[in-house]
C-alpha cells in the first residue's frame, strides 16, 4: 500500500510542487498522522462487517483513487480530499493485512508471510 514510501516524500512533494512552507508541509504531514489514528479507530467495525478480504480491496482502491487525485490536482482543496482518502485507505491496508496474515497462517508459514510482508 505505500505507507512508508507515502511518508518519505510526502513533505518534499508538498513543498515542491503545491508550495508550502516546511513548517506548512510538516503540519500537514501531522494531520495525515492524526488522519490515519482517528481513521484507524473506526475502521475496526468495518472490518468485522466486511470481513478481511472485502476491505483490503477497498483500502487497495481508495489508496489508489487518493493517489492519483493528489498527482494530478493542482488545487489545494482537492489536495486535502486526498489525504483524507489516503489516510482511510490506509486504515484498511496495512493493519488488515496484519490481521489476514496472523488469521489465514499456520505457525509454520507465519515467519514467511510476515517476512514477505515487511519485503512488500
Amino acid at each position: 500500500f505505500g505507507y512508508f514510501s507515502f511518508s518519505i516524500i510526502f513533505t518534499l512533494f508538498l513543498t515542491e510542487d503545491f508550495g508550502y512552507s516546511d513548517f506548512s508541509a510538516g503540519t500537514i504531514y501531522g494531520m495525515w498522522g492524526a488522519l490515519v489514528t482517528i481513521f484507524g479507530l473506526m475502521t475496526g467495525v468495518i472490518v468485522d462487517n466486511l470481513g478481511v478480504a472485502a476491505s483490503l480491496k477497498i483500502g487497495f482502491l481508495l489508496q489508489l483513487v487518493a493517489k492519483i487525485i493528489i498527482l494530478a490536482t493542482t488545487s489545494r482543496t482537492t489536495l486535502m480530499l486526498g489525504l483524507a482518502l489516503v489516510s482511510f485507505g490506509g486504515c484498511l491496508g496495512i493493519p488488515v493485512l496484519t490481521i489476514g496474515i496472523r488469521r489465514y497462517t499456520t505457525q509454520a508459514n507465519r515467519g514467511f508471510a510476515f517476512g514477505l510482508f515487511y519485503v512488500l
